[in-house]
């Protein structure tokens, strides 16, 4: 059933009535950025910055491409804070940009769960970042540890004992701090977004960053997120293809071998990549695709530029579920392990 989103009448930023399928009877234009509940606006169109080619070069190469394309949103992946901190201050020494120019987004590490943590890691990650302030910092995931060494020196991982609503409260600090302009969650599930949204003492999440792809379209889980006014952000949105060899052990095709994606790509001109994300972006989902190919980064920036037809959206949601990519199997022991292989359809 549909949940009714407020529409914002402002520069090419939109919330449109939502459903499952992502199709909807509205299309006053095109939206580059969808506003988030605290008003702050949030880029469709992001750069994941881990490189499958697991480099600090590649990883530069991307950042500064897209920024040279026009990329306003970088999602910075841990241990990539000192790369993005310091192509962005190049550029803004520069005059190429300002700080108001991009939107940044960082996440909590695992290790700093308990509320006074919170703090000291985003103002580590600021530290690398050379900035005041990011523009959304997430609880990367549930799964809080502390490292502890054994006799023989080395490192053991183990649950730690802060509550999801506890470490929800220095978020909150660092909200009320203006360290950052927004807060939210990663990698939760279902119950565990509704344990932080009705704890929450002040300030509801902002944002769920999870995996969402054609393959694992996550349908219930975006109409919560969307009824909460909850913005949702997609990672692996063209289903991992650096991850190949995962899927073909699957006995699974690529999202972007879909022969519907393929179809559909010949339909409207453009690349099975665009297809895939402005199917996302057109269910209000913003995505972070991940690239060292310029022309690939420029087709997926271009890919807000068209509509997909609400018959071709049916028909994309119509596609059957195949699973998630990414299931961190080493924290599947972990009391507050997020995933069950049945909870998408």
């Amino acid at each position: 059933m549909p949940e009714k989103q407020i529409l914002n009448k402002g520069p090419a930023v939109i919330q449109w009535v939502s459903s499952k399928s992502g199709a909807s009877p509205r299309r006053d234009y095109i939206p580059n950025r969808i506003r988030m509940g605290n008003g702050v606006e949030l880029p469709f169109i992001g750069l994941g910055t881990s490189s499958v080619e697991n480099s600090n070069e590649a990883t530069e190469y991307s950042i500064r491409t897209a920024l040279d394309l026009g990329y306003t949103h970088i999602d910075v992946t841990p241990g990539t804070h000192k790369i993005v901190g310091d192509v962005l201050k190049e550029y803004m020494d520069s005059g190429k940009l300002t700080r108001q120019d991009y939107f940044i987004t960082t996440k909590l590490p695992c290790i700093s769960h308990s509320r006074a943590s919170v703090a000291i890691a985003l103002n580590s990650q600021l530290k690398y970042l050379q900035l005041d302030y990011v523009d959304l910092f997430l609880v990367q995931s549930p799964c809080g540890i502390t490292i502890r060494q054994t006799a023989q020196g080395r490192n053991k991982y183990e649950p730690t004992n802060y509550s999801l609503p506890e470490t929800w409260k220095g978020m909150e600090d660092v909200y009320n701090l203006k360290l950052t302009r927004a807060i939210g969650i990663s990698n939760f599930n279902i119950d565990q977004i509704t344990t932080v949204y009705c704890n929450a003492n002040v300030v509801k999440p902002h944002n769920l960053q999870v995996e969402v792809h054609l393959h694992w379209p996550q349908k219930d889980l975006v109409v919560l997120c969307q009824s909460l006014n909850v913005s949702l952000t997609a990672y692996a949105p063209l289903g991992s293809p650096g991850l190949q060899q995962t899927i073909d052990q699957r006995g699974d095709t690529s999202p972007l071998d879909e022969p519907l994606v393929i179809y559909l790509a010949q339909k409207y001109k453009k690349s099975p990549a665009q297809i895939l994300l402005k199917q996302l972006t057109q269910r209000n989902i913003v995505v972070i695709p991940r690239s060292v190919n310029a022309q690939h980064l420029r087709e997926n920036l271009d890919s807000l530029n068209f509509t997909i037809s609400d018959n071709d959206m049916e028909e994309l949601a119509n596609v059957r579920s195949r699973g998630r990519i990414y299931t961190y199997t080493s924290r599947r022991n972990h009391p507050e392990y997020p995933f069950n292989e049945n909870d998408d359809e």
